[in-house]
């Protein structure tokens, strides 16, 4: 049986039990053999079903599985295709991202200005709930089997073949690959390195970008370790809310009268107010770093977690000339890939960040960092990734529908399209601390994010997480809340 395709999709000894991995290796033989090219039409899913006598949805399987590998892809309206970005492809990396050169320049020995110290932000809001995924999510079993594998060989290494295990450079190649294909960065594999922490990270990025007296924006004041790192490198640190109506004018006008060095921004997702920058601000912002020599700090850890039909586009992936600095978590999905910190940087920089002393090995797990790595190549992150983003968007769904039901007409807020959290405001009157202190007094325990400084002062403000949901917790919670607030309790 033919049909109008450059192939023929009549798969010959399909076993009907484990038909999605046969369709796979199917497809994938034919893309490596070259009968299939980048761009050539594959039928769909129930037309793939019918051709062969199987279940549409053991074929939807394995185009999933194809498509996170980055064999397939699928766009609204046009049909799935062979991906131009797929294994097989030299990728052509853009002209106009990362660079080889840093153009904002390295850090000036010696400089000496007024130095402005930042002042200490007390957090105006209480947070409530995970903004993290529940670690059950993760394919633990799985990362346990890659985890067995790379021990078993790090038996045979010998010492400098051990010791040569922490550049890292299997993971660093596979993230490369992954970022170019997946995301479109164009990156080269000397412009990513991965530091363990957050905290190092920003300390070692800081070292080598500012010098003291530098004038730094900083859109996220809250955030005590970034803060931390500023005063360390002794900056003058501007703090431009992305609260503010007028924030990306704000941001010229400085710029105006002002030589800035950096600019420190979350576009996908703020903390804590989960504010998303929309696109034409991501080019203004763009094009102000370049007009005014001006690198831009981006940190992106909700990259997996995006609700609309196509995933966020960071800075990174615009025309920034070098003049970005991306910073990401290496997923959420654990603590060990939360402290693992991409850095992706135009080639000199990255050069620079690799000239500083090395962390102390005992820091790092090898073996882990392997496992994590062979997960990117095999396609099970991004698979992991898509089931703990439909689940979130559940979450979300559920948690807007209680917050609409129980406490609609003392809250407003907008649904959120990135992230795991709620940003609520309460009407003036309210004092969080006082109906949340009502509640636990009623026996109902309030689950406060433990990384939140609990704030002395008025608020009525909250960041409410929905990475671990539970329905009924909060239902109840929710519903007790609005009988505190209408005064019923």
């Amino acid at each position: 049986m033919r049909n109008n395709y450059s192939i023929n999709w009549l798969i010959p000894r399909l076993d009907r039990s484990k038909c999605s991995r046969q369709i796979e290796e199917f497809i994938i033989r034919e893309i490596r053999s070259r009968n299939l090219h980048a761009g050539d039409p594959v039928p769909s899913s129930r037309q793939l079903a019918k051709i062969n006598q199987v279940s549409a949805s053991s074929v939807r399987r394995a185009y999933v599985k194809l498509t996170d590998n980055n064999w397939l892809t699928s766009n609204p309206g046009s049909g799935t295709v062979v991906s131009a970005n797929n294994p097989t492809e030299d990728m052509q990396l853009r002209t106009s991202g990362f660079t080889e050169h840093f153009p904002a320049g390295l850090v000036l020995l010696n400089k000496k200005q007024e130095i402005y110290q930042p002042a200490y932000v007390e957090e105006p809001y209480i947070a409530v709930g995970t903004d993290f995924p529940s670690p059950a999510a993760f394919p633990e079993n799985k990362f346990s089997e890659y985890c067995n594998h790379f021990r078993e060989e790090s038996r045979k290494l010998s010492q400098a073949r051990l010791l040569n295990e922490y550049d890292a450079r299997y993971l660093k190649d596979n993230l490369v690959n992954y970022l170019n294909r997946r995301r479109g960065f164009g990156l080269k594999n000397n412009m990513l390195d991965i530091i363990k922490a957050r905290k190092s990270a920003l300390d070692r990025v800081f070292k080598i970008l500012i010098s003291p007296g530098d004038v730094v924006i900083n859109t996220s004041p809250h955030d005590t370790k970034l803060s931390d790192a500023l005063l360390k490198c002794n900056a003058n640190v501007f703090t431009i809310n992305r609260k503010d109506p007028d924030f990306m004018d704000r941001i010229a006008q400085l710029l105006s009268h002002t030589k800035v060095r950096a600019i420190h921004i979350r576009p996908q997702c703020s903390i804590p107010e989960s504010f998303t920058l929309d696109e034409d601000s991501c080019r203004r912002l763009v094009q102000l770093a370049k007009d005014h020599r001006m690198c831009i700090i981006e940190e992106e850890d909700d990259h997996e977690f995006w609700y609309g039909i196509t995933a966020y586009k960071p800075l990174a992936c615009y025309d920034h000339d070098g003049y970005v600095i991306y910073m990401a978590a290496l997923s959420k999905a654990t603590s060990d890939t939360q402290s693992l910190r991409i850095i992706v940087a135009s080639a000199q920089f990255i050069t620079e960040l690799q000239a500083l002393p090395a962390q102390a090995i005992n820091e790092r797990d090898v073996i882990k960092e392997k496992a994590f790595a062979e997960m990117i190549l095999k396609g099970d992150m991004a698979d992991y990734a898509r089931q703990v983003r439909i689940q979130s968007k559940t979450y979300r769904d559920e948690l807007n529908l209680i917050l609409n039901h129980y406490l609609n007409k003392f809250i407003s807020y907008v649904i959120p399209e990135h992230g795991l959290t709620y940003w609520l405001k309460f009407d003036e009157g309210f004092d969080l601390n006082v109906m949340l202190k009502k509640l636990d007094d009623n026996g109902i325990p309030v689950p406060y994010h433990p990384n939140n400084q609990k704030t002395s002062i008025k608020t009525n403000f909250m960041v409410l997480g929905f990475g671990a949901f539970d329905i009924n917790e909060a239902e109840g919670g929710a519903k007790m809340l609005g009988m505190v607030m209408s005064g019923n309790l």
